[in-house]
């Protein structure tokens, strides 16, 4: 992936998209009773999913979904990625996965989310899969 992608979208509107989508989705992303631990994981991934809403390969759709279209040249998949908001299907989606399949249980839920094959994100490189994995992890909190 070319890091010196010019930004198409400016941090503020970055920012207000970004909370756009946690409203949209319901998302309760109150950081006052957040350890440090998890104050740092939390920071982490908003700052991935913003960097990539201002660099466009993000955007949040007139449904409030987050739409990722990957830009790493290496991966397999090239089309827009929509994850859905996250239902009760998502969470059975791991049912019949062995104890300890901790990755193909989440790419079974991933998948479910954006009604994808889980296969689609083992296929994904980089920050591709990273942005993907960060979306998650808001949607799954």
């Amino acid at each position: 992936m070319n890091t010196n992608i010019e930004n198409v979208v400016d941090n503020d509107t970055a920012l207000s998209e970004f909370d756009r989508w946690t409203e949209s989705m319901d998302l309760d992303l109150d950081t006052a009773d957040m350890d440090a631990e998890d104050l740092t994981a939390f920071n982490k991934q908003k700052k991935k999913i913003v960097r990539a809403i201002e660099k466009g390969s993000l955007v949040i759709n007139e449904n409030g979904e987050a739409e990722y279209t990957p830009v790493n040249v290496k991966s397999k998949y090239k089309e827009s990625i929509i994850f859905h908001e996250r239902t009760g299907a998502s969470l059975m989606a791991t049912d019949g996965k062995k104890k300890n399949y901790d990755a193909a249980k989440t790419y079974a839920m991933m998948a479910d989310m954006t009604k994808l094959h889980p296969g689609t994100f083992a296929g994904l490189v980089g920050i591709d899969v990273k942005i993907c994995e960060a979306l998650f992890a808001f949607l799954m909190d």
